[in-house]
């Protein structure tokens, strides 16, 4: 029995002895943890988020301070809303004459109010409203032989036809600005400023003929530059006349890749969205050459927007290059020709949300009795849209003709 009850006392103390060595390991362990986590007084204590008395410890608990900051923090990981870019529509029209024919029918039958009276509300939407001036407006009455070219001339009273349908950019660059040599150009500069009507092309020196030409709307700044096949020519009167401007003499701007690129590269930084007018191209014509397409996508490609093209007086095909729009010919917008593809054109709607061009649609229009423009609807539109379509597609542009109207984009 003694043996037994000695064998049990032993066992008992080494069973209390391996429970200790467990429990000391163990809160060793916990210790070693929780310090690592910081969680030990500065006497090496730990703690257990309770102050002396049993109650929580305030220094584990945040402060007022702490709690804003937190707040604070939340707030500025909200996500920022980015400012709306703002929206821009830009029309187009090709050649706009208002002398000789039309400027006989218009006074016969009708106002120069009226000449684009029925066009209006899809003139007026625009922010930017563009055409080419074809013909200077002034009374004067010296001119260059007729003999020699065509000379036009519109009245300085037909700028109520350009003002009461919304035009505010136009392009001087062309054939027939000169007509009545500088004295027509320059009267018609300062009636154009006098109505707050911007334009390009044109000038009393090179300097001024080159000059980029800035309208702001919606917080956008659009700029045009302007330039002609036609400047070199020597035309027949008394004197002689070249349109090519210089240092010192007035005209307009010859069409030579390096001189556009060096205006355009200048200009670049000083707009958001960046037209250049081209007076070009085979006149009573549909084609374009591979040279207006090579010369097209080069100015894209130094920064270019929008290429707005006329002279051949019929509307050629209009190309997306890298989401830029190519309008090589914009046809006449008025003027008193007679062959039916003299008379159709379009009005191009171009919609920018910033500098992106999110939309562009073409509504077909028609030159009726030499004096006033109306929209082309039904059997009326059908031509004038399938052979659009025809043109675009040989350019690689695809639109689709959506209740009359061409939508390119």
């Amino acid at each position: 029995m003694k043996l037994v009850k000695t064998l049990t006392i032993i066992a008992a103390i080494i069973l209390v002895g391996v429970i200790s060595a467990i429990l000391f390991i163990s809160n060793t362990d916990a210790y070693k943890d929780r310090q690592a986590f910081g969680e030990t007084q500065p006497d090496g204590s730990l703690t257990d988020g309770t102050d002396e008395e049993g109650g929580p410890d305030d220094d584990l608990q945040p402060n007022d301070d702490q709690q804003d900051a937190s707040e604070a923090l939340v707030q500025d990981e909200e996500p920022v809303v980015e400012p709306e870019l703002p929206e821009l529509r830009f029309i187009a029209v090709g050649d706009i004459m208002l002398g000789r024919g039309v400027a006989y029918w218009i006074e016969k039958k009708r106002s120069y109010e009226e000449a684009f009276e029925k066009v209006k509300p899809d003139l007026s939407i625009g922010d930017v409203v563009f055409g080419n001036l074809e013909s200077p407006l002034t009374s004067s009455t010296k001119g260059l032989n007729p003999n020699g070219k065509i000379v036009l001339r519109a009245k300085p009273e037909a700028i109520t036809a350009l003002t009461s349908a919304g035009f505010n950019l136009l392009s001087l660059s062309n054939n027939h600005i000169l007509d009545h040599y500088e004295k027509g150009l320059f009267d018609t500069m300062e009636l154009l400023d006098q109505n707050g009507i911007v334009h390009a092309g044109g000038g009393r020196n090179l300097q001024e003929a080159r000059k980029l030409a800035v309208i702001e709307r919606n917080g956008l700044k659009i700029g045009l530059l302007a330039y002609t096949d036609m400047a070199e020519i020597t035309f027949a009167g008394d004197p002689y006349l070249s349109f090519a401007a210089g240092p010192e003499k007035s005209g307009v701007v010859p069409r030579k890749y390096e001189t556009i690129r060096e205006d355009v590269l200048k200009a670049r930084d000083q707009v958001d969205l960046l037209a250049v007018s081209l007076h070009w191209g085979i006149e009573e014509s549909f084609r374009i050459p591979p040279e207006q397409v090579q010369f097209a996508h080069d100015l894209i490609d130094d920064g270019v927007d929008i290429i707005l093209g006329h002279h051949p007086h019929q509307f050629q095909g209009i190309e997306i290059y890298k989401g830029k729009p190519i309008l090589y010919s914009m046809g006449n917008f008025m003027f008193d020709q007679n062959e039916h593809e003299n008379m159709e054109s379009f009005i191009v709607d171009m919609k920018y949300k910033g500098t992106e061009l999110t939309a562009l649609t073409a509504i077909p229009v028609r030159i009726l009795e030499k004096s006033y423009v109306e929209i082309q609807t039904g059997t009326n539109a059908s031509a004038i849209l399938e052979r659009q379509l025809s043109l675009s597609a040989k350019l690689g542009t695809e639109p689709k003709i959506r209740d009359d109207i061409l939508v390119y984009k």
